[in-house]
């Protein structure tokens, strides 16, 4: 038995003594006497006993990810920042709230849409034979030059780079960079 389902079991069975829980979750006692008064330590402090239930786990599961979702991933907040967060909740006593625990979680979830992303470009390139593309380039200055690949009929950008030239040769290595496509590929790119 893991050890969340240990404090889990030793919460459940609160009205049982202590020696009883001992026995029935196969722990020694010390150890059930030690988190039965962590679990009613942290229960005196935030005031619920929610948080110690399964439906309080999983939620404070969902919170977590879905909190380095919205503030990290997508708006570029850091783990500080979050674990800021998460202790003016007072959830620290229930999860990770460490800045290195947090960056960890927030290479997990990004290797998890990364491997999503591929799984559904494998998916894609599977079930289409070929695509044929309308691409319009062009060049725009800022600071520098930058070329600029559009597909014209859906609007998407493939690309915008920095680039000193402007030429064909550059351009094709550009494209064929961003499509991925290979100098034997039978597959022609115009511009």
């Amino acid at each position: 038995m893991h050890l969340r389902a240990k404090i889990a079991a030793i919460f459940n069975r609160k009205e049982k003594p202590i020696r009883g829980i001992a026995t029935e979750i196969n722990t020694p006692k010390s150890t059930v006497h030690y988190h039965k008064q962590q679990t009613d330590k942290r229960i005196d402090d935030i005031g619920t006993d929610f948080w110690e239930t399964d439906l309080g786990y999983q939620f404070i599961i969902r919170l977590v990810v879905a909190a380095i979702f919205v503030f990290c991933i997508k708006s570029g907040n850091g783990a500080g920042r979050l674990s800021e967060f998460f202790r003016l909740l007072q959830l620290d006593n229930y999860l990770p709230a460490s800045e290195s625990v947090i960056l960890k979680i927030i290479k997990q979830i990004e290797a998890l849409i990364l491997g999503y992303r591929n799984a559904s470009e494998r998916e894609i390139r599977s079930k289409v034979k070929q695509i044929e593309l309308i691409l319009g380039v062009d060049e725009t200055w800022f600071d520098k030059m930058y070329l600029v690949c559009q597909e014209l009929s859906s609007g998407y950008i493939f690309f915008e780079t920095e680039s000193d030239q402007k030429d064909a040769t550059t351009w094709n290595e550009h494209i064929k960079k961003t499509l991925h496509i290979t100098s034997n590929s039978s597959n022609q790119v115009f511009c």
